[in-house]
């Protein structure tokens, strides 16, 4: 009995979690703000703890991904051609596009040319789910 309440409740606190995902990121990004300005010198006790943190709000954000459906979007030959030339072709382009702006800067132009041409799928169907849409529509022809 208690390994069921124990589940039902680790159920119950995904949820809300995924429900105030965003006030949550926001807080501990307010607090992290509070803490460097009231504490310059704690920077280097609390930096030990940034990656394992991380880590832990990837895992909590990726909760929403529904793995089990890949095999769907998989199966889908018209979506994967649309996802690949996206992906290989269309976004490269405009990637290098946007990236002349900065392209005098050469540690600039990696950031950017890492944050633009990084696919992350993965995001897109979690921060579609924390709206409201349908996450696993993302995965198939159907609209978020």
């Amino acid at each position: 009995m208690g390994g069921i309440r124990h589940a039902g409740l680790m159920r119950g606190v995904i949820e809300w979690g995924e429900r105030h995902q965003v006030a949550l990121y926001l807080a501990a990004m307010a607090a992290g703000v509070a803490v460097g300005l009231l504490l310059p010198g704690a920077g280097a006790g609390v930096e030990p703890a940034i990656l394992p943190v991380l880590a832990l709000l990837m895992y909590v954000t990726f909760l929403g991904v529904p793995f089990a459906s890949l095999g769907l979007a998989a199966r889908d030959g018209r979506f994967l051609a649309t996802v690949l030339a996206l992906n290989f072709l269309a976004v490269p382009a405009v990637v290098f596009g946007l990236s002349r702006f900065v392209a005098s800067d050469q540690a600039l132009l990696l950031g950017v040319l890492l944050v633009l041409l990084t696919p992350c799928v993965d995001y897109v169907i979690a921060f579609t789910g924390l709206a409201g849409g349908r996450g696993i529509g993302c995965l198939r022809r159907r609209r978020c």
